[in-house]
Order: C-alpha cells, then sequence, then structure tokens
C-alpha cells in the first residue's frame, strides 16, 4: 500500500474502490421501488421505447441472448460463416460476439462463398459509416448497437439497416442486466415472441425511466470524456476517437507506444477500476459512464499518472 499525492495506491482487499464500464452502483438499487411504480405500457412509455428501439422490439435477459436469438432465424448451418465489420477496423473482436455465432456457424473478417450473414458492430459509442455499401452486397444484416446505444451516423440511421439489431442495457443504464432485440424487418417481426414476463416488464420500466435522461447522460458522458482527453493528453496519451456530433462514448479510449498495457490492466484492476487493452493497436480504455464525478475521474487519471511515472 503506498500513500501518493492525497490517493492509496494498491490498497487492501475489501478496501478497493469500484469503477465499472457499466454505471451501475449499489446506490441505483433504491430506485427500483420507484421504478416498479410506473404503470405498464403507458402511452408516453410506448412512444420512448419505440423511439430507441423500433416498434418491434423484445426485452431480453442480456445482449447475448440478443445476438442467438437473431442468428436463430437463419438457418445457419457449421459450414457457413458470418462476416464481422466493426468501425474501428481493428481485428479483435469480444467473445462476447464470437461465443454465440459459434453456436451456429463460422465467423471471418473476411467475405467468403461461405458467408450467410453480415454482423456489423458499432464499437465504442463509434458507428460504422458505410452501412449502405454494405447493404449492397444483398446479404442480411444484423446491427450491433450494445456499446453504441446513444449514437448515431449522419442520416440518423444507425440500428435500422438490418433486419436486427442488438442493445445491450448495462452498457449505458445503472443496471445489472439486460439485452433488447429490436426487429426491423417484417419477415421476422410476425414472430415476435411475448414481452410481458415479469423480468420484461422490469427492464420496460427501468429503460423508460433512465431513457428520460437521455439528455443527461449523454451530456455528462461527452463532458467526462473531454475532461479525460484534457488531462491525459497533457502527459502524451492521445485519445483514439475523435467522436463526431451525435456520438456517445461507451468508454474512453486512449493510445501510446510507451507503456506496458498489460501490466497498466493489471495494475488499474488491482485498484479497481475496470478497463482493458484494446488488443491489435497500442490501445487501452477506462470507464467513461454519467455516474463518475470529477473527483473519480481525478482518481482514475492519478493512478494512471502513478503509472506511467513509476514505468518510465
Amino acid at each position: 500500500m503506498i500513500y501518493w499525492k492525497g490517493q492509496i495506491i494498491n490498497p487492501e482487499n475489501f478496501r478497493v474502490p469500484s469503477f465499472y464500464i457499466s454505471p451501475f452502483n449499489v446506490k441505483e438499487l433504491s430506485k427500483m421501488d420507484k421504478i416498479k411504480s410506473i404503470p405498464v405500457d403507458n402511452n408516453d412509455m410506448v412512444a420512448k421505447l419505440n423511439s430507441r428501439f423500433g416498434n418491434n422490439h423484445e426485452f431480453l435477459m442480456n445482449g447475448k441472448e440478443a445476438i442467438y436469438k437473431a442468428l436463430s432465424f437463419y438457418n445457419l448451418n457449421r459450414n457457413d460463416e458470418v462476416y464481422i465489420v466493426t468501425s474501428t477496423g481493428n481485428k479483435y473482436v469480444s467473445s462476447c460476439v464470437t461465443n454465440e455465432i459459434e453456436k451456429y456457424c463460422n465467423w471471418s473478417r473476411n467475405l467468403s462463398d461461405k458467408t450467410k450473414l453480415i454482423f456489423v458492430i458499432h464499437e465504442f459509442g463509434v458507428v460504422y459509416e458505410q452501412m449502405d455499401e454494405l447493404r449492397e452486397i444483398n446479404l442480411p444484416i444484423v446491427e450491433d448497437l450494445a456499446m453504441s446505444l446513444f449514437s448515431n451516423d449522419i442520416d440518423n440511421k444507425a440500428g435500422t439497416y438490418g433486419d436486427f439489431t442488438v442493445y445491450s442495457l448495462p452498457k449505458f443504464f445503472p443496471i445489472q442486466f439486460g439485452g433488447v432485440l429490436r426487429y426491423n424487418n417484417p419477415e421476422f417481426s410476425d414472430e415476435l415472441s411475448r414481452n410481458d414476463l415479469p423480468f420484461q416488464i422490469d427492464l420496460k420500466k427501468t429503460s423508460y425511466f433512465y431513457l428520460k435522461k437521455e439528455k443527461k447522460i449523454i451530456k455528462k458522458r461527452l463532458a467526462n470524456y473531454n475532461y479525460y482527453a484534457l488531462k491525459l493528453n497533457e502527459i502524451g496519451l492521445e485519445t483514439r476517437f475523435a467522436l463526431n456530433l451525435k456520438e456517445t462514448p461507451s468508454v474512453y479510449m486512449f493510445t501510446t507506444d510507451s507503456l506496458n498495457l498489460d501490466k497498466l490492466k493489471i495494475f488499474m484492476q488491482k485498484n479497481g477500476v475496470e478497463c482493458s487493452v484494446f488488443y491489435g493497436e497500442n490501445a487501452f480504455y477506462i470507464p467513461v459512464h454519467q455516474n463518475l464525478k470529477k473527483v473519480d475521474l481525478d482518481f482514475i487519471i492519478n493512478l494512471i499518472k502513478y503509472f506511467t511515472i513509476e514505468n518510465q
């Protein structure tokens, strides 16, 4: 344990703070009684949910379940391939996606004569801008907006290009579970499952509750993003993404050629900060969510500064 500039580094077990990529914290549980008292399917709720998730959508336990269910409509066999496209162009793909695809078939980062479907990941709040070009390939498309719930493209069409769109609610709302599968293709919308199970009703109410705070959430995330950029750029850590005016970050990512990012990951996690290396690049990401206050951001920034100084 080290005392450094008013901050404890490497604290003892059970005294470690918790800064997650998700905005969830224990205090949010106290809001559940208020959320559960919201009337089911009131007109404003229906309008708000349809505006964000489309007129036909289904609440599921998580985003992985939404991916699995979307793929179930395509009669994929073991020799088929899903072509994965990402907005960053990085070759790394989360196992949360690939594991679900592998339950049906293979996946690839290239088109081939085995390709039966295109899976587009709008990563970290950054949308893939060449969707019209992908549609010209004339293959089914599934969009993944799990990390880009509040982001859009220049035409305000992100999430509407494919047959389905996948969302992950805990990435942006302070909740413990929840995914949404949006049905864009009328051919599949007729097979929309029931949406009135107890957990689905709770997710409807919870999503409605936090969607009413959408503007505040976006504003705070962008403010946190810009604060990180200001402070970390000062020590030579460059911001990875220049967001457009319609993009909202799910993380803050910086690049560096001078740090051992695997060691940084171990150090940061030991000190209570959920983070990771963006493998395939010299890039690293940290939480940016709306529940982080300036004191929290400074705590995370100081950890990175300490590591930078100690590992020069």
